[in-house]
């Protein structure tokens, strides 16, 4: 349902337009974004409306969560702690076709094994999402899957085979990209997951690719141009990719005046609808975005950390930025290494 909401204010700065990716994140920061998501969910609610996307668009229902109790529910584990970073780019050369075919010595330095396992396979299973665009759209016209965030596992695909051929893309949710990650279903995701504490104890995460934030998706007309004037409106707060639709749509026919959500999701929605647009509702972004990996195959996730960082230096970051934002690049996200 649709709730309103009367909660008092605090001030933060607007920051509108395109999304703009940086690095960095202190206590101050983690406490502006507390209180903005704070303020959204008691100002929101969702509305359930038959949803404007495609069959073929729409990715499979979440993955099924594992069993067991979960965090906050009786737990008696200390509280997790957000990694200082991610694993150090360490890049091998990927083994070659010989290896591929036929596993045994090979002339040079020998491939990390959790790349080689990739290479013998002969393809990079990646998730990436599926209604999201510009971070990733199935095209109605020839069913591929394009977006920032396809361009980021093609690149990784290219680096191990030479080639997009090897890259198998699967539809996914960024609730499902985690546990497929985790079940060894995929051996990477690209699909808008932020790095977070409780995430970080199921799977590892590459260098962020991207920087995102709270955010509202409003009508181009709307007099809403800060957090503060969201006191008294109707909000559909998003949680999930058929949910996303649905506030689109409750949007669309007045029933709400505002969407808020996490930017990259609000970004594929005003995509939709030209007659909609995304405002920031913190200082600053903060929430890295970057790709799953599974815990256990740390050569994989160096080996991502590797093409990420010459993603950035020969300027494939900024150039599908341009591309797919329509924007000024800004700098690509900071990396910052546990190791």
């Amino acid at each position: 349902m649709v709730r309103t909401g009367t909660t008092g204010m605090s001030g933060f700065a607007r920051s509108g337009g395109a999304p703009v990716a940086r690095g960095g994140a202190g206590a101050a920061a983690k406490a502006t974004r507390a209180a903005v998501l704070a303020l959204l969910i008691a100002l929101a609610g969702c509305a359930a409306v038959p949803s404007p996307l495609p069959p073929q668009a729409r990715p499979l229902g979440d993955a099924a969560s594992p069993a067991g109790p979960s965090a906050g529910t009786g737990s008696t584990a200390p509280p997790c702690r957000l990694p200082a970073g991610s694993l150090r780019p360490a890049p091998v050369a990927p083994p070659g076709p010989s290896l591929a075919a036929a596993p045994g010595p090979t002339p040079g330095p020998s491939p990390d094994p959790d790349v080689a396992a990739v290479v013998r396979r002969g393809y990079l299973r990646v998730g990436v999402r599926s209604d999201a665009a510009p971070f990733g759209s199935l095209q109605p016209g020839t069913g591929r899957l394009e977006g920032f965030e396809v361009d980021v596992a093609n690149q990784v695909g290219r680096a191990l085979f030479g080639a997009d051929g090897r890259v198998r893309l699967r539809p996914v949710t960024t609730a499902q990209a985690v546990e497929l990650v985790r079940r060894g279903e995929l051996d990477v995701a690209a699909a808008g997951v932020t790095v977070t504490c409780e995430r970080s104890e199921l799977v590892d995460f590459s260098a962020p690719y991207f920087v995102t934030a709270p955010a509202a998706l409003l009508a181009r007309t709307s007099s809403i141009r800060r957090l503060e004037d969201l006191r008294g409106h109707r909000t559909c707060a998003v949680a999930g990719a058929a949910a996303a639709a649905d506030c689109l749509v409750t949007l669309q026919r007045g029933g709400v005046e505002a969407v808020t959500g996490d930017e990259t999701t609000l970004v594929g929605l005003a995509a939709q609808d030209p007659a909609t647009h995304v405002v920031g509702l913190a200082a600053r972004r903060t929430d890295q975005v970057a790709m799953v990996v599974a815990r256990s195959a740390p050569g994989l996730t160096r080996f991502v950390n590797a093409v990420l960082a010459a993603r950035e230096l020969d300027g494939a970051w900024g150039r599908s930025y341009t591309r797919w934002l329509r924007g000024t690049p800004p700098p690509a996200p900071a990396a910052t290494y546990r190791d």
